[in-house]
């Protein structure tokens, strides 16, 4: 019987691209329901700050609320965080 001799076939960068979309794909199917006077807003929240995507003015949001976190309600966020 012959051994095969050859190294493992490493993927291609096309391959490593395709398992990067798919995932990217996978984090973006949440959908949440806001009001139309909320939509609004976010949207002029985005031509404000040149943001493109809802995900990301919802994280500078989430961000900015986090900024102004007592030292307690941080520590009581990371907890709770971690353990939804």
């Amino acid at each position: 019987m012959e051994q095969n001799t050859q190294p493992a076939q490493q993927k291609s960068s096309s391959d490593l691209n395709i398992q990067k979309v798919t995932r990217k794909q996978n984090n973006q199917k949440r959908s949440i329901k806001i009001s139309s006077e909320t939509y609004k807003d976010m949207s002029v929240l985005k031509t404000m700050e040149n943001i493109r995507f809802d995900y990301e003015i919802i994280q500078m949001l989430i961000d900015d609320y986090q900024s102004r976190m007592s030292e307690a309600d941080r520590r009581r966020f990371t907890v709770l965080r971690e353990n939804y």
